[in-house]
């Protein structure tokens, strides 16, 4: 099958969240299984491959106005690329981010068209048109509506409901499309009363595309239900359930692996002995503890490594911080917030633990020091909000840190508590709780402190057996190519 994605992010050369690691992830493996997959990215102006070379020269419109493009192809990370390119005088793509801009919306719109634009001059047949996420999803609409690409199915996977696109009429208009026209129920209008004069570009890939996914069985089932974070698309998702299925994200096993990763001081693997897996954990913990002072003693070491935004539960974080060093054990954050209140809010958080030898707050971007963590923790702390799929939970368990986590989502998928009674004895893998409230939170932190305090023997078992899961992509990516296989037959 020939494959083509269209996304804003492919890690690690443009990656602002987990998608960036999903669309390497996923695209690797369905190149090893024999599948052609290109992935068409914008040419940010961070980019800088050595191996590029110009694949064609093209003209889109906007606004009637005619913009040269060059799509440049490259390989990179075993993936084919083809970056886009352009000479638009708003220099869409030579910014310092890849979001955050106040013209994302027309940005993304005109990357979605461009791309197209490219594979109708191309030519190509393509069996399968997979988009990703909002700022993609007007794609859908434009294939069915204005191009004529030999495409034979269009699948659109969202990674996070809440981020929907919400844009007006005009702006449909800046690439083409009438957009008063599709101001309607049937086609982009907002479902909520309160945005019922926008466009949804979200709801436009649902609507048009002929299936749709999401990271983990369990959020798509969750998005079916109306919440805060949804803005009343749950409307339109129930109209369309019956084209919607969920599949479980994996990580990249090359980039996270305690076995060779390049930050750690001591080298460890599912192969070793407990002894030597707990060995090369404590000296994870000396490096962090010589570089910030941390203070070493017998009591867990619990942290989150995560971005501090509504969706990952701010509140409870800090909660969860206060707790754990109330209760004796250390706490490592690394992150940080888009949110000038909530980053505000935490800096000063920081301030008051300064001196304090049981934590350690880092709002610094530092990968080093992320893989350092995820080495010398005990436990994860992720008391998410809603969770799409979650990589972190999948990352801490390669590394033999176990996960303490709200039962949502891909949490829900990933994280069975250690004393649930339905779940096999060797299949628990963790501590869970339901509900986003501080008694259940820490009753399940004390739970937790408890078994690494007291049960040291079902401790080591457990993460023996954590370390040695499986969250590669070759499963994941077998599933995709079953829904590929589905949707072209169709």
């Amino acid at each position: 099958m020939r494959i083509v994605h269209l996304s804003t992010e492919f890690a690690p050369i443009a990656k602002a969240g987990g998608l960036g690691e999903v669309i390497v992830g996923l695209s690797r493996e369905l190149t090893n299984l024999g599948q052609t997959v290109e992935i068409i990215l914008p040419k940010y102006k961070f980019i800088h491959l050595s191996s590029m070379k110009k694949d064609l020269d093209f003209e889109c419109e906007e606004k009637k106005i005619f913009h040269k493009n060059t799509m440049w192809e490259a390989t990179t990370e075993d993936c084919k690329l083809l970056l886009l390119e352009t000479s638009h005088p708003s220099h869409y793509f030579s910014r310092e981010h890849i979001y955050g801009y106040p013209d994302d919306i027309l940005r993304f719109l005109y990357f979605a068209k461009a791309s197209l634009q490219y594979l109708q001059n191309k030519k190509e047949p393509i069996d399968i048109l997979h988009l990703h996420d909002w700022p993609v999803a007007i794609a859908a609409v434009l294939v069915k509506e204005m191009f004529q690409i030999p495409i034979k199915a269009v699948l659109l996977t969202i990674h996070n409901a809440a981020y929907q696109g919400l844009c007006a009429a005009h702006d449909l208009d800046a690439i083409g499309l009438h957009g008063s026209q599709y101001l309607t129920k049937e086609k982009l209008q907002d479902d909520s009363p309160n945005y019922s004069h926008l466009m949804n570009l979200l709801k436009g890939g649902i609507v048009y595309s002929d299936a749709v996914n999401t990271v983990s069985p369990s959020y798509a089932k969750e998005i079916l239900q109306e919440a805060p974070f949804q803005h009343s698309l749950h409307i339109t998702l129930n109209k369309y359930k019956n084209k919607i299925s969920g599949i479980l994200n994996g990580i990249d096993q090359k980039l996270w692996d305690p076995k060779s990763d390049p930050y750690l001081i001591k080298h460890y693997s599912s192969k070793n002995s407990i002894t030597s897996i707990l060995k090369a954990k404590q000296e994870a913990k000396q490096t962090l503890n010589q570089q910030f002072n941390i203070q070493e003693n017998n009591l867990p070491w619990i942290g989150a490594v995560t971005r501090i935004v509504y969706q990952k539960n701010p509140k409870l974080i800090e909660e969860g911080l206060r707790y754990a060093i109330q209760k004796g054990c250390n706490f490592l954050l690394l992150g940080s917030s888009p949110d000038p209140s909530i980053q505000n809010h935490y800096n000063h958080l920081k301030q008051e633990f300064e001196q304090n030898p049981k934590a350690l707050l880092h709002f610094a971007y530092d990968e080093a020091l992320a893989h350092q963590i995820y080495a010398a923790l005990d436990f994860l702390f992720i008391p998410s909000v809603y969770e799409p799929c979650g990589l972190s939970q999948l990352i801490a368990m390669r590394y033999g840190t176990i996960p303490i986590a709200r039962s949502t989502g891909g949490l829900k998928d990933t994280v069975f508590d250690n004393e649930d009674a339905s779940t096999p004895a060797n299949s628990r893998n963790g501590f869970s709780f339901q509900h986003s409230n501080t008694q259940e939170m820490q009753n399940t932190l004390d739970r937790a402190i408890h078994f690494y305090t007291q049960e040291t023997t079902s401790y080591q078992s457990m993460v023996s057996r954590i370390i040695k899961l499986n969250f590669s992509w070759q499963k994941p990516a077998k599933e995709y190519l079953r829904l590929y296989q589905t949707m072209v037959q169709l």
